[in-house]
């Protein structure tokens, strides 16, 4: 998850954020860049998102009372699932390096790095993966087992059988998985808003609305991924001491 973050860290939040604001944005005349920007961010956001989900649901699965459940929360089978996940978001991904091209705006004559050539797998892209391969089933997936894992919890603290480890590795993962949700919602909301209004007749001041809310939902989408070194130091005592 670490690894995906700072790979959409590097690839997309600077150069799709920051640079554009300044007209510096490579990914617009480098056709390389085009294409290796989308499929990295791509990548790298759908493994991050899926390996958090599944660390929430490991949480779940180690705080169970019951023991042929505890059987699955291993090591060996974290790995198994987190390199499957990397794989398929690999694979998953490939199609934007074919399908991502510098177009240029026949109104506005500006160039920018987006999907042509096929419609089929552009609306794939904009009404299957955006709004719920990378917003509502991780966040569904997060939020089932956060309440499932915070029963289990609940009722280990009442028997007094959590550890510390446990308790310290619980209180980050759900820590880090109520960033990532703040981040995943208010980018859902706008994506399936966009989608909803897309047909809709806006004047300028509209769209110039939905340009500084889709900036900042986009801006708030990187929260999930920026703040787990912070979420981690503030969370575990025994990860502070370790940098004293």
């Amino acid at each position: 998850s670490s690894i995906g973050n700072l790979a959409l860290l590097n690839s997309s939040f600077l150069s799709r954020i920051f640079l554009p604001n300044f007209i510096l944005d490579p990914s617009s005349t480098s056709l390389v860049w085009c294409k290796l920007r989308q499929y990295i961010g791509h990548f790298s956001s759908l493994g991050s998102l899926l390996c958090t989900a599944w660390a929430m649901m490991d949480q779940y699965l180690s705080t169970s009372s019951n023991a042929r459940l505890r059987q699955f929360s291993t090591v060996q089978a974290a790995r198994c699932l987190v390199s499957l996940t990397f794989f398929l978001s690999f694979l998953h991904s490939l199609p934007l390096i074919i399908y991502n091209q510098i177009n240029i705006s026949k109104t506005t004559n500006i160039s920018s790095c987006s999907l042509s050539n096929s419609v089929i797998y552009r609306n794939y892209i904009t009404y299957f993966v955006t709004p719920f391969l990378l917003g509502i089933i991780p966040t569904f997936i997060m939020i089932v087992f956060a309440a499932l894992a915070y029963a289990n919890i609940k009722y280990l603290h009442q028997r007094q059988m959590r550890t510390q480890v446990q308790q310290q590795l619980t209180q980050m993962v759900s820590a880090q998985a109520f960033f990532v949700l703040i981040g995943m919602i208010a980018y859902t909301t706008q994506t399936i808003y966009n989608l909803l209004t897309m047909s809709t007749p806006k004047n300028a001041l509209r769209q110039a609305d939905e340009n500084v809310a889709l900036t900042i939902t986009g801006v708030l989408s990187y929260t999930g991924y920026v703040f787990n070194f912070y979420i981690y130091m503030v969370v575990s005592p025994s990860l502070r001491k370790q940098f004293k």
